[in-house]
């Protein structure tokens, strides 16, 4: 059976000549001897040879024609499989070589798209991959050309992608600034990691040589981490414990001075010593208050925070505010028009220390003779409560910073606080859902306005 094709062929062949000859000879006789007896034997034969030629090779073409139009049919399919089409299938029923052909074809054909389609599968997996990456990542080869990259990455530094694939990291400026080193990691098998800058994102680059089954360098995997927030956190750590430090330093080293002369017994004086003693107790009273917002501003700050919101009569609360600040300080004058308002949706004992801070704040730095008003004003869904004074003020420069943790408009520090209150009002508002802004302008005095929800259960 494999070599049915050649037997077919050399049957066809031997056929061919046996006719060829018997009707040669046959033409030859006939015109010889009854046609055309004037002519010659061999004028007679290449008659016949003229007549029988054209004939055979009619018979021929069409006998070859069906032995070859199965081999078409496979050659048909093999071309359809290489451009892509794998539903066209070779006849298989064919007897011989040619059967078998298109059995082998088929096979292959089915292999082949399962491989195909495994890359695909493989390919758009890689795909995802990359882009689920929190990462910017390009990967190239031996010649530092482009090969993959993701779509944080085009993010990061504004590329398209089209701009890029194939292309060689030194012609792209933005990062061949950033790889220089690329070259020695491909060329050394070695990881690099650095840190960089691309306009306002602070990223740490790490360059990762990748080899081939030979060991020899194949190229590198280059991963852009952006570490903006995470040195920010580590900028805001440093602040913090600055902060801590420099206002536990002051209090600590006054109790120090006022001790050292007590333990030595240089100060007799009874006045005096009751003098200093009283100056520690309020040295210590100031450590506690500190210790106690920095406790209070850390609870605030942790990812589970909680803060109950019940139903609460605002006029009650801000009426007991006012009764407990209104005769605080006889030289400024505190304005407070109660009205009748609805009930809110928030939590009482939060809104009283947010009142507390405000006022605290208000009274610090409002100058004798000037005056503090509480007003409220009903709104759609909220009420807006604010607290306003006609004090000192804050620089305009400052005003983005005023809930900052430690900040303090008087920047010698000389006023009392610990510079935490405006943190914590903001934390327990920000928790609640609510809002707080200010607006101030310098020596023109401050107002707070805060947000409450309504009620309307």
């Amino acid at each position: 059976m494999k070599n049915f094709i050649v037997k077919r062929i050399t049957i066809l062949i031997s056929t061919e000549i046996f006719i060829s000859a018997a009707l040669v000879a046959f033409l030859e006789t006939v015109f010889s001897d009854k046609l055309m007896p004037e002519l010659s034997h061999f004028q007679a034969l290449v008659i016949a040879m003229i007549i029988v030629i054209p004939f055979v090779a009619v018979l021929s073409h069409i006998v070859l024609k069906r032995i070859v139009k199965p081999i078409r049919n496979v050659i048909s399919a093999g071309i359809s499989m290489i451009e892509g089409d794998f539903s066209v299938e070779a006849d298989e029923t064919l007897e011989g070589e040619v059967g078998l052909l298109g059995k082998t074809l088929n096979k292959l054909a089915v292999e082949f798209y399962r491989n195909v389609s495994q890359l695909y599968i493989e390919k758009s997996r890689l795909h995802q991959v990359l882009n689920s990456l929190e990462e910017g990542m390009i990967a190239v080869d031996e010649n530092m050309s482009i090969t993959h990259f993701n779509q944080v990455f085009l993010e990061m530094f504004n590329l398209s992608g089209n701009d890029i694939q194939g292309v060689n990291v030194e012609d792209i400026p933005v990062l061949n600034e950033k790889l220089n080193e690329l070259s020695q990691a491909i060329q050394g098998k070695c990881s690099i990691i650095k840190n960089g800058r691309q306009e306002d994102i602070v990223m740490r680059i790490i360059i990762a040589s990748i080899e081939d089954e030979q060991n020899k360098p194949a190229g590198a995997v280059v991963l852009f981490r952006d570490v903006t927030e995470l040195e920010n956190l580590e900028n805001m750590r440093r602040d913090y414990v600055a902060n801590v430090s420099h206002e536990l330093r002051s209090p600590l080293t006054s109790i120090r001075g006022l001790i050292e002369p007590l333990m030595d017994s240089i100060v007799t004086d009874e006045k005096d010593i009751k003098r200093y003693y009283e100056i520690i107790y309020q040295e210590s009273l100031r450590l506690s208050r500190l210790v106690d917002d920095i406790m209070e501003l850390s609870r605030l700050q942790t990812s589970d925070a909680v803060i109950e919101k019940t139903s609460v009569n605002l006029n009650s609360l801000l009426d007991m505010v006012y009764e407990r600040y209104r005769l605080i300080d006889e030289d400024i004058k505190l304005i407070y028009n109660p009205g009748l308002l609805p009930k809110v949706i928030t939590n009482y004992d939060r809104i009283e220390q947010i009142m507390v801070i405000l006022l605290d704040n208000a009274f610090k730095f409002t100058p004798k003779g000037g005056q503090i008003e509480i007003s409220v004003v009903e709104m759609e869904s909220e009420i807006l409560v604010a607290v306003s004074d006609n004090g000192a003020g804050i620089a305009e420069e400052d005003i983005d910073f005023v809930f900052d943790r430690f900040y303090k408009s008087d920047r010698s520090r000389t006023r009392k606080g610990t510079g935490l209150g405006l943190s914590i009002a903001k934390e327990i508002l920000d928790i609640m859902g609510e809002k707080i802004k200010v607006k101030s302008k310098k020596d023109n005095g401050s107002s707070f306005e805060f947000t409450v929800q309504l009620n309307n259960k």
